[in-house]
């Protein structure tokens, strides 16, 4: 699994994305809570809040 860190202008942690060996992003806040995911092969974003689709295409920085 890949990690990359998105961090503000002060290098301030903000939130973390991860990437799975089938492609799917998992986007997690600072405390580690899943916020929502992209699965590239519906090519769709979905909310783990509400479970319903946000977006089609990668879209997860929208849930921030």
């Amino acid at each position: 699994m890949q990690t990359t860190y998105l961090r503000n202008s002060k290098s301030q942690l903000i939130a973390m994305i991860q990437i799975d060996s089938n492609g799917i992003k998992r986007l997690r806040d600072t405390k580690g809570t899943l916020l929502g995911w992209y699965d590239p092969s519906i090519d769709k974003t979905i909310s783990a809040r509400t479970g319903n689709w946000v977006g089609l295409g990668d879209t997860l920085l929208t849930l921030l």
